[in-house]
């Protein structure tokens, strides 16, 4: 009840929303009204104006900060557009709090919120690889393996282990953002901290808070604001009286004498930034956007200091160091935020000189957004600046070295970009940036990611497979697309994350959008990998979330200016028969038809019953549309969400013709994303809002909170799993949650929940059988059911008996079926009598089945019956087969016909493009090897061709072979070693050889395996390109094994046979026998099903007349005997 109590206190003395940065340059033309702070509209018009003749795509231009803020923001104003008040945020959190203690009165509350992260994640496709935003880093005095982080909207975090395990601190208090901490050097338990977020005002201000129990509970002080533009940003404790703090904000430089009991504003102005003397507190330096302060009476009145500073900047950052007390540094950017300079005082800021400096090492004009400045605790003349990379100087100044790049998350010295605070701590240098807290103890030579368990993500998006909540795809504030896969999050593109999808069909297809649509990503393994990547239709440019969504089916919609469906690698605009009067904001598609599409134009709801063919104007709200969602059971059924805090929450029961309030029981907050729960008789619905999540079903008449253990942080998107029972919710600053959602069985329910052979994510070889993951979600027992499935269109139908028990699974098989070599579509329905539920019936799957290669059968491409599989990542296919006709590239090794990356020009930029072999029993082979032809035209190091192999049916790849293997690989560079090889696996040809040569790699590490393929990997990045490669004649090569097994007991009779022929194995018991023609084909394998105790009836009638391998095989090993048919 404290920390209530308290929170309740701080709400009702003071509260402050975040403006947007009035630094940011457009917004000197804000124009307010009526001397009140500006309406989130009139920001928004002054950004359009300042932007309309500007490059907005431009890497460091500063757009993207505000469009974040804009997001967050936008659905937390009035109906007049004014951001929240203090006494609006107050009425609506008492009243959450109120029904917080009621609800257990009213419903069976079973929510209970647990984190999914990230905590951490792997790179496996971003190029600017990161987790969540650091604004400030604190190290305790009084204990180096204490630190303390504050995130925009994510609070603050303690770690105890020097950085590898950290603790939220804040998640009582509503969501805060900290930019300063100070920690009492004679008392670690009492800590300071100046929230809000002073680079891009993520979230609100509420002063200086003060924490005496090690950060479990938090008080205010006397430094509160009043209004909705001041934000605080560093605060430093006096050296030898912890009761001492200064701190910088918005509105002033403020200074505390007893603790923060009560504060002094000694500085008016915007100041930035402020630091003092090494041993000698009594000397302040403050700066605001374009001057230079100096105190001499401990910053109690300040004087400016002109002398050799510039007269005209944008925003000023300072450093000090105990290396030189008398030296301090002012890192300046001009007023358009691009560099200005670097000025230098060695008389403690009396005087300054610009230092020789002409290197931009801002590389941006975002300086209003992050700047950082860092000099060595250990030597006055290094230093350290931030912007987009972070840069070094070891000469004071004068010259500087770009330490790292932020669109190489391999580099050692990796920091991600946007560098929003650096310092030193005895000797180690912290950086924190929009991709997390890193650290180097090597003045920089390398940086260590510490941000692992801080869980500080600002999604905007989430969407959860429909067969298992544990597949999760979701889009980041500046660090790109995130997929959960195997208890593992994997960064698998980069940018801003943005809307996700994944396939209903395929839960390892996840698709993602980075910033107004400029480019959908996606992977084909659950994030595994980025498999490529789709630009936006030509001349489109969405909105800064553009919305993406799946039909039952597979096809994947997108908005635009129209809808668009995806075909292929390209867009087809859908809706091209109507106009809208902007971009699409919202698309739902209707759960049980997949004709009838909703999508949201602003304030208007559109309906299409054609597919998006064509669409009919239905209603208009007061506010823009949030959120549409349909009754999974009840399609006339459609709830809204709208803007504001006063936004409109609507159900329609006549499919749209007619909408009535649905809010009752909310309180004034955003209301985000609106869910229904299927497969319940109750209709549970939840709400994301600004305040967490609430609940509502059709036994009760208004909204409760359901947010038990829940943070109170914003919720942008919500997903439900019927089949697992949980409920998934994404949050801007505290990552992705989970939560358990009511459940009550139906008596007879059943639910189709995979096609588990042959399954879509890998290349199955010789597939001849299929198999379905049936569930009894129902409560009572199943005896009967029909599964009608089609492969490429041909339809059949199996019906299935037997016992299955309440939410008991089964797997039902369906032997001797025939699938072409290539791509197939396999759609399958279960129907069973008096199912309650038909939402979970279906499912279609495309899957790709290979062949079986013949040891030592040279493939020279020559016919159709040669030709390979092939896919790619990317722009396009580059794998053709026929005659190559280029420049360079013109001849094959026999014949005509060969597979080349373009038979008759250059390859495609910004591709990935495989060629597969055949699947390969290498199991009775002796000294295997594979062989081929190859030339290569490659741009050097930056493409590469490489070969990889998968013992798994292509679940998992591996790099065949290294550089150092003969008679392989020309290149060993990788990323790390090599700054012009971002996509080098380190083991690779690349350059030109344009003679057809022959290559060849042993294969005795894989004479155990019976599944084995391989594949060449052609692999271009984004700008130049050559003739690619020309490969022709493949072949694996080696000859029969015949290992002893005692064989005295093993004999094959009548040797020469007929075709009718005996193998009697006595006592040696065989699991399998297998039968290979000299080529190592196996024409005929027989299970130990088949098998009799001593010898086993075999028939080679059908064969050819020829020398034949029989293979007897236990667990113990294998003989192969010679026979002769004739």
């Amino acid at each position: 009840m404290k920390k209530v109590t308290l929170l309740l206190f701080i709400f009702q003395c003071s509260f402050t929303f975040a403006q947007f940065n009035p630094t940011a340059p457009w917004m000197d033309n804000v124009q307010k009204s009526d001397s009140k702070e500006a309406t989130i509209d009139e920001i928004k018009s002054a950004f359009d104006a300042y932007w309309q003749d500007k490059n907005h795509k431009a890497k460091g231009s500063g757009y993207k900060p505000f469009m974040r803020w804009e997001t967050h923001w936008r659905n937390k104003v009035d109906e007049n557009g004014y951001l929240m008040t203090p006494a609006q945020m107050w009425e609506a959190w008492n009243q959450k709090r109120e029904r917080s203690l009621s609800r257990n009165e009213i419903l069976n509350d079973i929510s209970n919120w647990e984190p999914l992260g990230p905590f951490n994640h792997i790179n496996t496709g971003s190029w600017s690889s990161g987790q969540g935003r650091v604004n400030v880093v604190v190290v305790d005095p009084n204990n180096p393996n204490t630190i303390y982080i504050g995130a925009p909207a994510g609070g603050i975090w303690k770690s105890t282990d020097a950085g590898l395990n950290w603790t939220p601190l804040s998640d009582y208090l509503p969501q805060i953002g900290v930019s300063g901490i100070a920690i009492d050097h004679t008392n670690s338990d009492i800590i300071y901290i100046a929230t809000g977020d002073k680079d891009a005002s993520d979230t609100y201000s509420i002063g200086v808070l003060k924490s005496t129990d090690g950060g479990f509970t938090w008080n205010t002080t006397g430094l509160t604001f009043n209004n909705t533009s001041t934000v605080a940003a560093d605060i430093f404790m006096h050296p030898d009286d912890p009761l001492t703090l200064w701190v910088a904000t918005s509105a002033g430089l403020f200074k505390t004498s007893n603790g923060g009991t009560t504060w002094t504003n000694n500085l008016n102005g915007n100041v930035k930034d402020l630091k003092l003397k090494p041993g000698n507190p009594n000397i302040v330096y403050a700066v605001t956007n374009n001057r230079f302060y100096r105190s001499t009476n401990g910053g109690n009145s300040f004087t400016m200091i002109t002398s050799g500073m510039p007269t005209n900047s944008g925003r000023l950052i300072i450093d000090v160091t105990p290396a030189n007390p008398e030296y301090v540094y002012v890192l300046s950017a001009r007023t358009n935020w691009s560099h200005q300079g670097l000025y230098k005082s060695t008389n403690s800021g009396i005087n300054f000189t610009v230092t020789e400096n002409t290197v931009d090492i801002f590389e941006a004009n975002q300086a209003w957004f992050d700047l950082a400045l860092a000099v060595s605790d250990t030597n006055p003349e290094e230093v350290y600046t931030g912007v987009l990379n972070i840069w070094k100087s070891s000469d004071g100044g004068n010259n500087f070295t770009k330490i790292n790049n932020w669109s190489n998350p391999f580099q050692a010295t990796y920091t991600h970009a946007d560098i929003h605070f650096l310092r030193f701590y005895d000797g180690v240098l912290y950086c924190g940036s929009d991709g997390g807290v890193y650290v180097s103890s090597n003045n920089a030579a390398s940086f260590t990611d510490l941000t692992a368990t801080a869980q500080i993500g600002q999604f905007y998006r989430i969407s959860v497979s429909k067969q298992s909540s544990s597949k999760i795809a979701g889009g980041l504030q500046d660090n790109g697309g995130y997929a959960l896969s195997n208890n593992q999050w994997k960064n698998f593109y980069g940018a801003d994350g943005m809307e996700t999808a994944i396939d209903p069909n395929n839960s390892n297809k996840y698709y993602g959008f980075i910033q107004n649509g400029g480019g959908l990503y996606f992977t084909n393994n659950a994030g595994a990998s980025l498999s490529g990547s789709i630009g936006a239709p030509e001349g489109e440019d969405g909105n800064w979330i553009t919305p993406l969504v799946f039909n039952s089916v597979g096809e994947l919609y997108a908005g635009y200016s129209s809808l668009y469906k995806l075909v292929g690698n390209n867009w087809q605009n859908v809706s091209i028969n109507t106009s809208f009067d902007g971009n699409i904001e919202r698309i739902v598609i209707d759960p049980s038809n997949d004709d009838i599409l909703y999508i949201a134009d602003g304030q208007d709801l559109y309906k299409s019953t054609n597919r998006g063919e064509t669409f009919d104007f239905l209603f208009s709200f007061s506010s823009n549309i949030t959120s549409i969602e349909v009754n999974v059971h009840n399609n006339n059924m459609i709830y809204i969400t709208c803007s504001g805090i006063n936004g409109v929450v609507s159900r329609s029961v006549n499919g749209g013709l007619s909408f009535a309030n649905f809010a009752q029981g909310l309180p004034p907050i955003g209301r985000n994303v609106i869910k229904h729960q299927s497969n319940h008789p109750l209709n549970p619905v939840y709400l994301g809002t600004s305040l967490g999540v609430y609940y509502r079903d059709d036994s009760m008449n208004s909204w409760i909170p359901y947010d038990t253990n829940l943070p109170n942080v914003t919720v942008t998107d919500l997903e439900i799993n019927v089949l697992d029972g949980k409920i998934i919710a994404s949050t801007y600053g505290r990552g992705v949650w989970q939560s358990p959602i009511p459940s009550q069985l139906a008596e007879n329910e059943i639910a189709l929940l995979s096609i588990e052979n042959p399954a879509a994510s890998v290349i199955n070889c010789n597939t001849n059988s299929l198999s379905f993951l049936v569930k009894n979600t129902g409560s009572t027992t199943i005896t009967d059911f029909t599964v009608n499935y089609s492969i490429n269109g041909i339809d059949a139908g199996y019906n299935w008996n037997g016992t299955l028990a309440s939410l008991a699974t089964t797997t039902v098989e369906i032997p001797n079926i025939t699938l072409i070599r290539g791509n197939s579509i396999i759609q399958a329905t279960i129907v069973m009598e008096n199912d309650t539920f038909s939402n979970n019936n279906a499912l279609n799957i495309e899957v790709s089945n290979n062949d079986g290669g013949q040891v030592g059968v040279v493939n020279t491409f020559e016919t159709e019956e040669s030709t390979l599989l092939s896919n790619h990542e990317g722009s396009e296919n580059s794998w053709q087969r026929g005659i190559p006709t280029g420049t360079l590239l013109n001849q094959a090794a026999s014949g005509a016909n060969v597979y080349a990356t373009n038979l008759d020009g250059n390859y495609l930029d910004f591709t990935k493009a495989y060629l597969y072999s055949q699947c390969y029993d290498l199991t009775p082979i002796t000294n295997p090897i594979m062989r081929f032809k190859l030339a290569f035209d490659i741009e050097e190091n930056w493409d590469v061709l490489y070969v990889e192999y998968s013992t798994d049916f292509g679940q998992n790849w591996a790099v065949l072979g290294t550089a150092d293997d003969p008679n392989w690989y020309n290149s060993n560079r990788t990323p790390e070693t090599a700054n012009d090889c971002e996509i080098c696996p380190g083991a690779q040809w690349t350059g030109t050889n344009t003679n057809l040569l022959e290559y060849s790699y042993p294969l005795n590490a894989f004479t155990n395996e019976s599944n084995l393929i391989f594949r060449f990997v052609f692999h271009s990045d984004y700008t130049v390109t050559n003739e690619g490669a020309v490969i022709d004649d493949f072949v694996i090569d080696g000859t029969l094994s015949t290992p002893d097994f005692e064989n005295t007991s093993v004999a094959v009779y009548p040797n020469p046979t007929k075709g009718i022929f005996t193998v009697s194995y006595g006592n040696n018991s065989p699991n399998q026998i297998d039968i290979y023609d000299v080529t190592g084909k196996n024409i005929l394998s027989v299970r130990n099903t088949d098998l009799t105790d001593n010898q086993t009836e075999l028939n080679l009638s059908n064969a050819s007349n020829g020398i034949y391998f029989v293979k007897i095989s236990n667990e113990k090993g294998q003989t192969v005997k010679r026979i002769i048919k004739n």
